[in-house]
């Protein structure tokens, strides 16, 4: 005979383990594998980000002391992928052209180009072999760099003053009508830039 203070049976039935206890039972291992992966990889990725401000500090400290070519390239070969690299890249291709070094100077306007294709300054590569050529004397080839300038990067910040540039070449060449399209085509396109308003002196020029 059970007393008043033995509960019925019903009461003392246990309760079946909830799904999240069936869960964790049968796959608390995976669980905290997982965990521990996840863990894992915030750490990886905090290192990875911590890496990545040290050494764009420090590309950006060894560019601002570059005062000679080989500081320039000491800048590039030990952080190749850094907006410093880029930077000291175009730079150094400058310094080339100066110093008559055009072919050096193209091979690393290329360079940048294929190492930086997503860089807002992409558009300097192709600048940059234009300009070469256009004081070497290789009009052709300088159109022909200026075309494709402006047509890969329209949205870039140059492709104006390719066209610009364009259009001033033809006119130099006598091709007067030709110089009139691109610089229609730069008054069209961007309507607001410097190179516009620099064209419109340069349109009435051809006007006259």
């Amino acid at each position: 005979m059970s007393s008043l203070f033995t509960p019925p049976e019903a009461d003392q039935e246990i309760a079946p383990p909830s799904t999240f206890e069936l869960l964790w039972l049968n796959h608390r291992r995976a669980f905290l594998g997982g965990i521990a992966g996840i863990v894992a990889l915030i750490v990886i990725g905090l290192g990875v980000l911590a890496t990545s401000h040290s050494s764009r500090i420090a590309s950006e400290t060894l560019l601002s002391s570059a005062s000679s070519d080989a500081a320039l390239n000491e800048v590039i070969s030990k952080y190749p992928r850094t907006p410093a690299s880029a930077d000291a890249m175009l730079l150094f291709a400058a310094s080339l052209r100066d110093e008559g070094k055009i072919e050096e100077s193209d091979v690393i306007y290329s360079r940048f180009a294929e190492t930086f294709p997503s860089s807002p300054l992409v558009i300097s590569g192709p600048l940059g072999r234009a300009s070469n050529a256009r004081v070497t004397g290789k009009t052709d080839a300088a159109l022909s760099s200026y075309q494709q300038a402006a047509a890969a990067f329209p949205q870039s910040y140059g492709a104006p003053f390719a066209l610009f540039s364009q259009a001033r070449l033809l006119a130099q060449q006598g091709k007067i009508e030709e110089a009139k399209r691109v610089i229609q085509a730069l008054g069209s396109q961007y309507p607001g830039s410097i190179a516009t308003r620099a064209a419109g002196v340069s349109a009435s020029g051809l006007r006259n």
